[in-house]
């Protein structure tokens, strides 16, 4: 549901001339009190990378020397934390004009609505201005997630994903405590962040353009990229290489209009995010490592997904597959062996889910399988054993208004115990590796 108002633009000081235009307000509050919980874990432990003190660390090096060499750090142990979880909360002031002849321009500018803290601020979201034509689709540019996460939280069973027991803890993510990249600019991946790099492909980015298809006969699909804003040069004095971070993708998907089928899949592919780092602090890139010649020069991530989902009356049944790898070119240090080449990391992930609307409103739930990773590290052998997981997620919606709706939802996830898959949301447990994890949240939902 929609609020119209009428905003008056007036012109300059010197002119009497002013103009009306169709404003609407828009928006979500998800909010609710949510618990998480872990116990067990691996007491602490990390990997074989000697000398690492990082989260995110979890290769098993395998040499003849140090077979299987396992550290610890100790930060295993329980822990538990309540609060409140806002979700995707927001507020969009949208216009959309049209211009004649199946032109119209269309503008949007949303704000998040994170109201559990005193001191949180009103922050971008997805923001776009664009043109959209009746026979050809559309064209927009400024923020935005993209088609590879959309087909996500579009398909997920718990209210798109909106935070405990969504498909976003455990797909577009390797894990090691990463869930949603919510910097949206590509350059904080080696900048702000301190160099922890951007391994999310559930995220929303800055300085992009993409397009979207119209709908033909149930197909649909897009395009989409972000510019060059954020290339750098090599340092000189550093010895840093210059990056130029950035991503692009594409995707496509079917809904059918005569069999109750769907079909979908997306590719995206990151330059120069270095993702790597956000597994191991050695995949970072140089240019934050203080040793001149260690580090990543470069790195190209790359993420693929198929689903296909079937409706039987009012239950929606689906299954999907994804695909994640991350490689950084540079020079490393592990084991006490530096070696140049290619630092890699891939995982695959598999999940199946349903939703079943009911007159009081409606029931979901998915259970998704990470599998193990495989690794290289140049120089020496390495393995990925013991980075898998699974979790389960159930919740159910109900219906109190046209525009309110009460919730529960739960999770529950087990880490293998070189691995850290967490929840969703603004509340979490503190880092364990290996360990089980589980929490629940109630709330209501208001549109308007």
């Amino acid at each position: 549901m929609k609020k119209t108002l009428i905003a008056l633009a007036v012109g300059s000081a010197f002119t009497a001339s002013a103009a009306y235009a169709d404003v609407t307000i828009s928006g979500s509050i998800n909010a609710g009190p949510a618990f998480v919980s872990q116990k067990g874990g691996s007491n602490g432990a990390s990997n074989g990378f000697v000398g690492a003190t990082a989260p995110g660390q979890n290769f098993v090096i395998d040499t003849a020397t140090s077979p299987g060499v396992v550290t610890t750090n100790g930060i295993g142990g329980t822990g538990s934390n309540w609060g409140i979880n806002t979700n995707y909360s927001n507020i969009t002031i949208g216009s959309l004009e049209d211009l004649g002849g199946g032109l119209k321009l269309d503008f949007a500018y949303q704000l998040t609505a994170n109201f559990q803290s005193a001191t949180n601020a009103a922050t971008n979201r997805n923001s776009h201005i664009g043109l959209v034509g009746d026979s050809w689709g559309g064209v927009w540019w400024g923020t935005n997630e993209m088609l590879y996460e959309s087909y996500y939280y579009t398909v997920d069973p718990l209210d798109g994903a909106a935070g405990m027991g969504g498909n976003l803890q455990m797909m577009g993510t390797p894990g090691f405590g990463n869930v949603f990249d919510s910097a949206n600019n590509p350059s904080t991946c080696v900048n702000a962040n301190g160099g922890i790099g951007c391994a999310d492909f559930y995220r929303r980015d800055s300085n992009a353009i993409w397009y979207n298809s119209p709908n033909f006969n149930g197909f649909t699909g897009g395009v989409y990229a972000t510019l060059p804003a954020y290339k750098t040069n090599s340092n000189p004095t550093t010895g840093a290489s210059g990056i130029n971070p950035g991503l692009w993708g594409l995707g496509a998907k079917y809904v059918g209009t005569s069999l109750p089928i769907q079909a979908w899949a997306a590719y995206e592919s990151h330059r120069d995010m270095f993702g790597m780092a956000a597994i191991t602090p050695q995949g970072t890139w140089n240019g934050n490592i203080l040793t001149t010649g260690l580090g990543g020069t470069g790195s190209t991530d790359k993420g693929f997904q198929f689903g296909l989902g079937y409706t039987f009356g009012d239950v929606f049944l689906f299954a999907n597959f994804e695909r994640l790898q991350y490689k950084t070119d540079g020079t490393f240090l592990f084991n006490g062996i530096t070696a140049a080449g290619q630092l890699e990391y891939k995982r695959n992930a598999f999940g199946f889910g349903g939703k079943w609307n009911m007159a009081t409103g409606y029931l979901g739930g998915q259970f998704i399988k990470a599998n193990s990773g495989d690794c290289t590290i140049p120089g020496q052998g390495c393995s990925g054993a013991d980075t898998g997981g699974y979790m389960l997620g159930l919740g159910y919606y109900h219906t109190m208004s046209k525009q309110t709706q009460a919730y529960v939802m739960g999770t529950w996830n087990h880490n293998d115990s070189l691995q850290y898959y967490t929840t969703a949301g603004g509340v979490g447990a503190p880092l364990s590796y290996g360990s089980n994890l589980w929490g629940f949240t109630v709330g209501l939902k208001h549109s308007f």
